[in-house]
């Protein structure tokens, strides 16, 4: 419990960080078409693993590309290669940072399709994640404009819907396997990104939760921050 607790609170102090520096990072980023999280980590005994859905809302393209790069703290640069992949309609991709020497979790065990991998060095090896699309104009829900449009969007049939990396749905966890347990990523800038919900006629309040001894100060929040 104690080591659970540590881990949150340092989880708290590298997103915070990430944050500040990533304004002065060679990786900075337009947060209106991209997404990130602020801490991955490989090494001998622990990967990290990502999963990306495609969830088929009203006003996506149903082929989403997007690249995930794992960005090294310790070198500013790129953790192995990145990851390049185009997710369909209502299926879910997965992605494993591992080091090249790891016996199961490599491209000659797991061939699926769905699958992907980022592959480095077995020294211990930490740093944020940046996903962009592969889109050029990832806001534009349709590709082109048929003739006598007027100059307004109208829907051609071509392939139209959002090709937005944003729209996309991620959940991740760093996996510790001497343990076997590990912990949660964040995500922030995707469709189920963790924030304040300013909802008219919600407030912030102090209840008592059921079970507890104590008041706590609860407010409304939407979001998915898996635990």
């Amino acid at each position: 419990m104690e080591t659970k607790r540590l881990m949150r609170s340092f989880l708290k102090i590298a997103m915070t960080a990430f944050l500040v520096l990533l304004a002065g990072n060679a990786f900075a980023i337009d947060n209106k078409t991209r997404v990130v999280s602020p801490y991955w980590q490989v090494d001998t005994g622990s990967y990290s693993f990502i999963a990306v859905s495609h969830s088929s809302l009203s006003g996506m393209n149903s082929q989403i590309g997007i690249k995930v790069t794992a960005i090294d703290t310790s070198t500013d640069g790129e953790y192995g290669t990145a990851a390049e992949f185009t997710i369909n309609a209502g299926a879910t991709q997965r992605l494993f940072i591992v080091p090249t020497s790891h016996s199961t979790l490599n491209p000659t065990s797991i061939t699926d399709s769905d699958v992907s991998f980022i592959r480095g060095t077995s020294t211990y090896t930490y740093g944020s994640i940046l996903i962009e699309p592969k889109a050029s104009h990832p806001n534009k829900k349709f590709i082109q404009i048929p003739l006598g449009a007027g100059g307004i969007e109208t829907g051609s049939g071509m392939g139209d819907g959002f090709r937005d990396a944003t729209m996309l749905g991620y959940w991740g966890s760093v996996v510790v396997e001497a343990q076997t347990t590990g912990f949660a990523m964040e995500f922030i800038g995707d469709m189920n990104d963790s924030s304040s919900a300013a909802t008219a006629g919600k407030t912030c309040d102090t209840v008592k939760l059921s079970g507890a001894a104590a008041t706590a100060r609860v407010c409304p929040s939407v979001g998915l921050n898996l635990q």
